[in-house]
């Protein structure tokens, strides 16, 4: 009875791997960028997880999969093969910058950084006007406006007097201990933060001077065989179901209109 139940699972396990090597590999980088992706050791999870189950289900002829990178080691990894396509990804953010060959979709969300500090410290917006002789938190390897979309950590630190951390709650909590003036955050960020520490809502005053605003892309390898314009349709047409709609009104997200025209 139990070789015969053994024999039943391995056929099972052999048909779906079948199923999963027929389909063609879509490999999606994926580094720690709250609430999109979050890196808990081994453990992801965000938003962008649950868009690529959806997407796996949605379509039978590719297999989308995370593979972890970093901020500051993604363009490298993407230029080695070790991934295919970013998701919530800014070809800004030094794919341009490094003329590095990829396919791009058209913005399907849009984002943006602001600044936070104590208000007891700030008091007013007229104090983020000018940001000269303060220190502020950042994150490694993500690309500022104000600093003009440079990464390397000594050159920010010596002309932007800014700090870079690698936890996005460590560059809040730096400016609650007063350990620097400010910090860069991503306004989802924010609402996630908050969210979850509504405490700091009173403390904390958030900037209306915008640091950057952004359009989430799909960045996709130029010979992978999946059609840009196919894959952003799938992405659109995902994030207008309803549970996808609740995420964006939590994170105060938008969804860009799809041009139809485009593909």
């Amino acid at each position: 009875m139990f070789k015969q139940i053994a024999l039943i699972l391995n056929l099972l396990l052999l048909c779906c791997s079948h199923l999963v090597a027929a389909k063609t590999l879509v490999r999606v980088g994926v580094y720690d960028f709250p609430p999109y992706v979050q890196v808990n050791g081994e453990q992801l999870s965000g938003f962008t997880s649950q868009l690529l189950a959806a997407l796996n289900q949605a379509q039978q002829q590719y297999h989308f999969t995370p593979v972890l990178t970093t901020a500051m080691r993604r363009h490298q990894d993407f230029q080695q093969g070790l991934f295919d396509a970013l998701f919530f990804e800014d070809a800004d953010w030094g794919w341009n910058q490094r003329n590095i060959a990829l396919q791009q979709s058209a913005p399907f969300a849009s984002d943006e950084e602001v600044f936070i500090a104590l208000l007891s410290h700030a008091q007013s917006q007229h104090w983020f006007n000018d940001l000269s002789g303060k220190t502020i938190a950042g994150i490694l390897g993500y690309h500022y406006h104000l600093a003009n979309y440079q990464t390397a950590p000594e050159l920010l630190a010596n002309q932007y007097q800014l700090v870079s951390v690698t936890d996005h709650d460590i560059s809040i909590e730096l400016v609650i201990k007063q350990r620097v003036d400010l910090a860069i955050v991503t306004r989802s960020f924010l609402f996630q933060y908050l969210n979850r520490r509504p405490q700091y809502r009173k403390i904390l005053i958030i900037s209306e001077r915008v640091d950057q605003r952004y359009q989430h892309q799909i960045l996709l390898h130029p010979k992978h065989p999946l059609p840009i314009n196919t894959l952003h349709q799938w992405v659109y047409e995902l994030l207008q179901k309803p549970e996808f709609n609740r995420i964006f009104s939590e994170y105060g997200l938008q969804l860009i209109p799809y041009l139809a025209e485009e593909g």
